[in-house]
């Protein structure tokens, strides 16, 4: 779950689905005359969609931090919390129904833990970017990879190089994806006021070394702008969150009680040129 403090201290939870589906909304749309259109497109918005479904049991459970009086976020919730079997039931439903789609996912959730293998940055206005090779990374990525993930790496003919950069281009592009979505559920804020961030180093095409940063700029009310626009469209997106109100109690069962009745609220985004 994404948990994010609002100044008046309350706090607003959205489900990992639903911003995977933030994600996906990106994905769908992606494709300008900066950026080049997804390929293979059904199976990137596929992957896209349900990146993050592995913890729809960890949310169902609605881990409670009973100290601080509020949902543990998907930073911060122990590691004895989560659901390592559920991960791996996601990421065999995925490669059931396209394998594409599972290692590329798979590789994703490596890849969290060891800095998405230094490919795209995100860094707010103000801040000294750090450096990125979007594609030096990848041998090191495919070097990490498990059995099962080798064998459906020859599966796919990713020993061919040129197969290969395009894998890995649609790894970048996963990493974008879902740092758009945490930009507007979460990242994106100083208390109730958006910031400028910009992602570094994101491939424009599936053929070259090629990348562009993209700069994301609020223009209030809901309204944000992206500098190369990357998209077919001006884009609205919605996504429901719950907003709750922290309060103390005695047991993880009357915090889910509490959790389960908090109002939901629609949160709403433009985005432009």
């Amino acid at each position: 779950m994404i948990v994010r403090e609002l100044p008046d201290g309350r706090v607003l939870a959205i489900t990992q689905e639903n911003h995977a589906d933030i994600s996906a909304q990106f994905a769908a749309h992606w494709g300008s005359d900066t950026f080049a259109k997804l390929k293979p497109y059904d199976t990137l918005v596929f992957a896209t969609t349900y990146h993050d479904s592995g913890h729809r049991d960890v949310d169902a459970e609605v881990p409670f931090d009973l100290e601080n009086c509020r949902p543990y976020g998907h930073r911060n919730v122990p590691a004895e919390r989560r659901k390592p079997d559920a991960m791996a039931a996601n990421t065999e439903w995925l490669c059931d129904r396209d394998l594409y789609s599972g290692l590329l996912v798979s590789m994703h959730h490596t890849g969290l833990r060891k800095q998405r293998y230094d490919t795209i940055k995100s860094w707010q206005s103000g801040a000294q970017p750090a450096s990125t090779d979007t594609f030096a990374g990848m041998e090191r990525a495919f070097s990490d990879l498990e059995p099962w993930q080798k064998d459906a790496s020859v599966k796919l003919g990713l020993e061919d190089p040129k197969a290969r950069r395009e894998f890995w281009s649609n790894y970048c592009m996963l990493q974008v994806f879902d740092l758009l979505s945490l930009y507007f559920c979460l990242d994106g804020y100083q208390g109730d006021r958006m910031i400028e961030t910009s992602l570094v180093g994101i491939p424009v095409a599936y053929e070259g070394d090629k990348v562009a940063d993209l700069h994301i700029t609020p223009a209030g009310d809901g309204r944000v702008r992206m500098d190369p626009f990357p998209l077919d469209t001006p884009l609205h997106v919605v996504v429901p969150a719950r907003v709750f109100e922290p309060a103390p109690y005695a047991s993880e069962v009357d915090a889910r009680a509490a959790f389960y009745v908090a109002p939901r609220q629609a949160l709403e985004w433009e985005i432009t040129a």
